[in-house]
């Protein structure tokens, strides 16, 4: 690699002061300096930013060149742009120099020993011990110069570089610690320019252009290398010949033109194209590094994130791109330059898990001053700063079970017109160990890049895959809203559980009476074969008898009802970790009426809710009647080598105490065993669960203006198992009115609620 003129020392000068140093005396008689004062003249005049009056302290042969090894002709615009390039690299405000000692050679030669003490911006306080060599020259002492009086082992060719030490994204874990997303490292092709183009040849271009001497060109060529305009002025036939090599192995878009893909020249080296792995093969690899000039990089030069299992947890988990500028403004407010502020460069979380723990997933930057020699290569490091990786996040999730859930969603539901949605929580500890949405998509998508076919097929496709449909879909809830109508019911003791309902019903249909004129529909009630009498609240949970809850809604008066539903949280945010859709009990514009109240009883009317919500309430059933806050996130871990240790925890938290009382409870789970019950004639016998006690209750509700849809829901919970093992299931499929889907929601339901009855090999065998 052939070395360049002045290569990586110069620099685009910028202005620097530092206050309350000496000033230097305006006129000197360079002639009368002696061996002591030359010394504080000179490093008075550099810490003052006086380098006209420096560079009249040098020495004949320092500003002509040939004194030293290596030395070049030097020019007072070359000698300050020498040290204001020094001082904008590293940030330098402020220096102090000071004698430490002196060595006679000769007559005309002198060595004087110094400390330079440079306080700087990031890297603090740096100090270096340093040999002024000075030398007699008209009856008076001038400064030998060489770039080593700023930085000792600092060579004519050397450059001071700031490297970044990019803080690696955490991972994204399940419970069980599988890795859901990742970072990898990327394939870059780039090239070194100066195995290209002779930094020379290209200073003789800018000195033939500009008329200047080829030493002043010399300092131009690393700013200009690093502008796209002047990089192709002076160039352009290499970067063309170059473009047409590559292009045999690379396949460039139109837009892609020399231009666009040869930007800048950074430290002697020009970025080409990043590839993910999978998207080049290991020959045509090979086949690019052939090419002269060009190299390839698997480790150091970029990374990108991955999401191993595509669609996993798609919804929740989310996924990282590219930020708006309001974005990079809001995420970089109090943020410390050092830690790396974002650009509209960076990937940041934009959606779920990625986005809600961006701050703890990103970690913070090091970086080290070093210098590097003509060839690219690290010659010394002068400060260091390690990064700090970003922690890596574990959820709640349960791998397998997430997994299973969301294979059972695609085999179950067929077509464009069938969606769904599933919540696992463990009432006792408030972990979502299941959070899956179908349809789904592949996050990967959103790392690579849409065409803008692919993504409008996603957004026009009927069943809406980017609709997360566990917690920002809302539903009426149907008959599994019956439980806590029946709950209210007992717990305002408005009735009992042997209240029997003795209105007049005529032909499943029943008219509210007592409450004036009935100006509504009737109420329908579920037809049902083999009816279980008397109506009471045990057989009408069983056969799920819209009318014995509409009228327990009515009974109970609308304050009272919306009152204790509220005590779910119908009326508040869900307390969770990521952004949820607000159920409802009303419209926002609407009025309670009693045909209102009547449908509220039997989970219609208006009421709204999201399988999250559902979830959480139904929870109370096995939590003492408190609802747990719902909690995907199990805590930051830090990666040890190849462990994981974990730094903090999440804890259970309580977020409404004593929703139902335990009396209600008492009263009204046995009722839910009964509608599961194979033996009797309820509306979840279909279930079919045998190895483990379950109470549930199933519910539909029609939608659409001609009532052609249902969503269909499963709410049922474990009983009399380990706390480990509680488990309550939320199935809700938006699908036809169509027999083909009836039995749908008992099949998910059934492989998420019976217990794993696989033997544990660690077990000894049973004598």
């Amino acid at each position: 690699m052939k070395k360049a003129l002045s290569l990586l020392l110069a620099m685009i000068i910028f202005s620097a002061s530092f206050a309350g140093c000496a000033d230097l005396p305006k006129t000197v008689d360079v002639g009368s300096v002696g061996d002591r004062s030359v010394f504080d003249l000179f490093t008075n005049a550099v810490k003052t930013n006086q380098y006209t009056e420096a560079y009249s302290f040098l020495s004949t042969s320092s500003k002509e060149g040939g004194s030293s090894s290596g030395a070049k002709a030097l020019t007072e615009e070359g000698f300050a742009v020498r040290y204001q390039t020094v001082i904008d690299r590293l940030g330098i405000e402020s220096m102090e120099f000071e004698q430490t000692g002196e060595e006679t050679l000769s007559e005309t030669r002198k060595n004087i020993n110094y400390t330079v003490k440079y306080r700087c911006r990031e890297a603090g306080e740096l100090v270096f011990d340093c040999v002024m060599p000075i030398v007699a020259e008209n009856d008076g002492w001038r400064v030998q110069w060489s770039p080593a009086l700023i930085i000792p082992d600092l060579d004519w060719n050397d450059s001071i570089s700031r490297i970044v030490l990019t803080a690696k994204r955490g991972d994204i874990l399940t419970k069980d610690g599988t890795v859901i997303a990742k970072t990898i490292n990327l394939i870059t092709v780039y090239a070194v320019f100066s195995e290209l183009v002779d930094y020379e040849v290209i200073a003789e271009r800018i000195a033939e252009a500009e008329g200047i001497s080829a030493e002043d060109a010399s300092l131009k060529v690393i700013p200009y290398l690093a502008k796209n305009s002047t990089l192709h002025q002076y160039c352009g036939d290499e970067l063309n010949a170059l473009y047409d090599k590559i292009s045999a192995y690379i396949k460039f878009d139109e837009e892609e033109t020399p231009d666009a893909v040869f930007k800048s020249v950074v430290s002697d080296f020009m970025t080409i194209r990043q590839f993910r792995p999978d998207e080049i093969t290991t020959e045509e690899l090979q086949q690019i590094e052939a090419i002269e000039g060009v190299h390839v990089d698997t480790k150091l030069y970029g990374s990108s994130r991955e999401y191993p299992y595509e669609n996993f947890l798609a919804h929740n988990l989310g996924y990282v791109g590219a930020p708006t500028e309001e974005e990079v403004a809001a995420l970089n407010e109090g943020r410390d330059p050092v830690d790396g502020l974002y650009t509209t460069d960076s990937k940041i979380g934009k959606a779920g898990i990625e986005k809600r723990y961006e701050k703890e997933l990103r970690g913070r930057d090091g970086f080290y001053y070093c210098i590097r020699s003509s060839d690219g290569t690290v010659k010394k490091e002068l400060y260091r700063r390690d990064k700090q990786d970003g922690m890596d996040v574990r959820l709640t999730i349960d791998f397998d079970l997430q997994k299973k859930t969301e294979t059972m969603l695609d085999l179950v539901l067929f077509g464009e017109n069938t969606s769904g949605a599933v919540i696992v929580m463990n009432p006792k500890t408030g972990e979502v160990e299941v959070a899956a949405s179908y349809p789904s998509y592949d996050l990967n998508q959103f790392v690579v890049g849409f065409s803008g076919e692919e993504y409008r097929a996603l957004q026009e496709q009927p069943n809406e895959p980017f609709l997360d449909r566990t917690k920002r879909g809302l539903y009426p809830p149907g008959s599994t809203f019956k439980v806590f109508t029946a709950a209210a019911a007992l717990d305002t003791n408005t009735m009992n559980a042997n209240y029997i309902f003795n209105g007049r019903i005529e032909d499943d249909y029943w008219t509210p009476t007592g409450y004036g004129q009935w100006i509504w529909p009737r109420i329908k009630r579920t037809r049902v074969l083999n009816r279980t009498m008397p109506m009471n609240m045990e057989n009408c949970m069983l056969h799920s008898d819209n009318i014995y809850f509409a009228n327990a809604a009515l009974m109970i008066g609308a304050d009272k009802f919306i009152g204790y539903l509220n005590n779910f949280g119908m009326d508040k945010p869900l307390d969770f970790e990521l952004s949820t859709a607000r159920s409802q009990v009303l419209g926002k514009n609407s009025q309670m009426n009693y045909k209102l109240l009547a449908d509220t009883g039997y989970g219609q009317g208006e009421v709204l809710v999201s399988p999250l919500q559902l979830a959480t309430m139904y929870c109370a059933f096995r939590n003492g009647g408190d609802l747990p806050a719902p909690r995907i996130l199990n805590g930051f871990f830090a990666t040890d080598g190849v462990e994981y240790k974990c730094v903090e925890s999440s804890e259970y938290k309580t977020w409404i105490e004593g929703a139902i009382s335990q009396s209600a409870i008492n009263t009204i789970v046995p009722m839910l065993q009964g509608v599961v019950d194979p033996t009797k004639n309820g509306t979840g016998r279909s279930l079919r669960v045998t190895n483990v006690d379950v109470a549930a209750k199933t519910g539909s509700a029609e939608i659409g203006a001609n009532k052609e849809r249902i969503i269909s829901w499963f709410a049922g919970f474990r009983l009399n198992v380990d706390t480990e093992d509680e488990r309550v299931v939320i199935v809700m499929l938006d699908v036809p009115d169509d027999s083909r889907y009836t039995s749908l929601k008992f099949q998910i339901a059934r492989e998420l609620l019976k217990l794993d009855d696989t033997p544990d090999p660690n077990t000894p065998p049973q004598e």
